[in-house]
C-alpha cells in the first residue's frame, strides 16, 4: 500500500481550516448546513465561510472569495452550482489548497455533459495538486477533529469508518447504526469518484491505527485489481464488511444513473469477496452489527462452537439463526450438565445446550452459568439474554454486583467472546457500562447477536488461511 495517501489525505481528515465556497444565511440550503454542522459539532479548527453577498455568515466573517482567505486552507468545502466548480477550483489552486469536498452534483451522473464537466475539475484539481471527494457527496465526518459536514447531528466517536457510495442512503445507514450507540471514526459518502476512489479510502482507513473495522455500502468498483491488491493487506490487520447494492439487473441499471457506478455480476463479486477475505452481508444493517463486534477488543473465537443461555423464545430464535448460519451449539457433557442444573430453577428443563432459564434464573444464576460454560474447552462463544439487574435492595445491589463482576471477567479470563442481547432501555446505567468496558457485547436482538458472533467466527477464519491466527479451529 501507498504509505503517501496517508499525507494526501491528511488535508481531508485533519484539517485546521476548511473555506465553506457557497455558503449561505438560508436554512434551506446545503452552504448553510456546511457551516452550521461543523460549529455544532465542535470542529478543531478555522471555518472560512465564502459568499461574495454576505458579510458574515452565522456569525462568521464571510469572504467574497477564497483568495481573500487571511489565512491557509487546507480543506475547502464547496457546494456552488457544478457549472461554477471548475473557476471554484482554480482558485483554490492558486489559494495553495490541498484537499476539497465537492457536495455540488451535475457530473457524470446526469450524462456526457456532466462527464465533461467532471473530467474538467478533475484535471484543474490533478495540475494543482488537489485530492478530492465526490461530487455529488453528502459529506464526511471525521472524528479526530470532530469535523462534521454529512449530519444534523455530530456522531458518536468510535473505532468504525464507514464509506458509502450513497450519500442519503449512506447518511441513513450511519444515524441508524449511531442510534444503536454504534460509534464511528470516520464517514465519507464518496459520490461519483472522481478522484478518490474506494481503494484510495480503504488505503487511508487501512493505516489508520484508530480504525479497527471497515465498512463499504459498494454500488460499483472502478479497479478491481488494485481494490483486490490492498484489500488483501487490510484484512490481514482488520476486517471488511461490505453490503453491495446492484444485485440484481434492475438494481444494476439504477446504481449506472445514481453514482455512475458499473456494478457488475453478482456472483462474480461474491466469489471475489470470499476470495480476498471480505465478509459480505446481503442486508444493509448487518453489516454494523458485525463492525461492532470486530471493532471491540473481544478476542476472536477459536471455533464456531456456541453456547446460548436464556428464555425458551430467545434460545430458539437464537439457534435457529445459528444454525442457518453454520455455527454449531454443542451438547453439554453429563459433568456440565449437572452443574449447571445445581444453578437452574427446579422447573427449567434439563441444560443441553442452550440453557433454558425458563424464566426463573436471576443474573447472579445466569452469571455462574456463564462462568462454568466459559470453562468448556468445546465451547468458543457465549451468547444470552440480559435483563439488567435489581437495585431496590442492598441485598438486590450486592447480587447484582456478583453477578457484574463475574461477567465482567469471563471475557479476559476465558478468551472468548460474550455476547449479550437486551433491550435498548435497558442499555443504560452503571452495570451495562461496566460490562462493556469489560468487552462484553450488546445487541438488540437475538438475530443481531448470532450475526455479531458469525461475524467473528468468519474473520478468525480469513486470518487463519493468511497465516496470522494458528489455533482457530473450523
Amino acid at each position: 500500500m501507498r504509505e503517501d495517501i496517508v499525507e494526501q489525505l491528511k488535508p481531508i481528515f485533519k484539517p485546521k481550516a476548511i473555506a465553506v465556497i457557497g455558503a449561505s444565511s438560508n436554512p434551506r440550503k446545503w452552504g448553510n448546513e456546511m457551516v452550521l454542522n461543523p460549529l455544532s459539532s465542535g470542529f478543531r479548527g478555522t471555518i472560512y465561510p465564502i459568499n461574495p453577498k454576505a458579510k458574515e455568515v452565522l456569525g462568521l466573517p464571510a469572504y467574497s472569495s477564497i483568495l481573500k482567505v487571511p489565512g491557509d486552507v487546507d480543506l475547502a468545502v464547496i457546494v456552488v452550482p457544478a457549472p461554477i466548480v471548475p473557476q471554484v477550483m482554480e482558485e483554490c489552486v492558486e489559494k495553495g489548497v490541498k484537499g476539497a469536498v465537492i457536495i455540488s452534483a451535475g457530473f457524470a451522473e446526469t450524462g456526457e455533459a456532466g462527464v465533461a464537466l467532471q473530467e474538467k475539475v478533475l484535471n484543474i484539481a490533478r495540475k494543482g495538486d488537489i485530492r478530492f471527494v465526490g461530487p455529488n457527496c453528502m459529506g464526511i465526518w471525521s472524528a479526530p477533529v470532530r469535523l462534521n459536514l454529512a449530519f444534523d447531528m455530530a456522531p458518536r466517536p468510535g473505532t468504525i469508518s464507514f464509506i458509502s457510495q450513497s450519500g442519503t442512503f449512506g447518511s441513513y445507514l450511519f444515524e441508524a447504526a449511531s442510534g444503536k450507540g454504534y460509534g464511528f471514526n470516520y464517514f465519507v459518502s464518496s459520490g461519483n469518484e472522481a478522484d478518490l476512489t474506494n481503494v484510495d479510502y480503504l488505503e487511508y482507513f487501512g493505516q489508520d491505527p484508530d480504525t479497527r473495522a471497515i465498512v463499504f455500502y459498494i454500488e460499483g468498483i472502478r479497479d478491481g485489481r488494485e481494490f483486490t491488491d490492498v484489500a488483501r493487506e487490510v484484512v490481514r490487520k482488520k476486517p471488511i464488511i461490505v453490503y453491495k447494492a446492484g444485485q440484481t439487473p434492475e438494481g444494476s441499471r439504477v446504481a449506472l444513473s445514481h453514482t455512475a457506478s458499473i456494478t457488475g455480476r453478482d456472483e462474480v463479486f461474491d466469489a471475489f469477496c470470499k476470495q480476498v477475505g471480505i465478509l459480505r452481508v446481503y442486508e444493509s444493517f448487518h453489516a454494523f452489527d458485525i463492525a461492532e463486534a470486530l471493532s471491540r477488543e473481544q478476542a476472536l473465537p477459536k471455533g464456531n462452537r456456541i453456547s446460548i443461555i436464556g428464555s425458551g423464545g430467545f434460545s430458539v430464535i437464537s439457534a435457529e439463526t445459528a444454525a442457518k448460519l453454520g455455527l454449531e451449539i454443542p451438547k453439554f457433557d453429563e459433568e456440565a450438565k449437572a452443574k449447571i442444573m445445581e444453578i437452574l430453577p427446579p422447573h427449567a428443563p434439563v441444560p443441553r445446550n442452550p440453557i433454558d432459564t425458563a424464566g426463573g434464573s436471576t443474573m447472579l444464576m445466569t452469571a455462574k452459568m456463564a462462568e462454568i460454560v466459559a470453562g468448556l474447552d468445546y465451547i468458543d462463544g457465549i451468547l444470552m439474554s440480559y435483563w439488567g439487574g435489581r437495585l431496590d435492595t442492598l441485598d438486590d445491589m450486592e447480587e447484582t454486583l456478583m453477578a457484574t463482576k463475574i461477567f465482567a471477567s469471563i471475557p479476559q479470563k476465558s478468551g472468548k467472546p460474550v455476547f449479550m442481547t437486551s433491550l435498548r432501555s435497558r442499555m443504560v446505567g452503571p452495570v451495562y457500562e461496566i460490562l462493556k468496558g469489560a468487552g462484553v457485547l450488546f445487541f438488540e436482538s437475538p438475530e443481531e447477536c448470532v450475526r455479531a458472533m458469525h461475524g467473528m467466527v468468519e474473520y478468525a477464519n480469513i486470518l487463519k488461511k493468511s497465516g496470522i491466527v494458528k489455533n482457530y479451529e473450523r
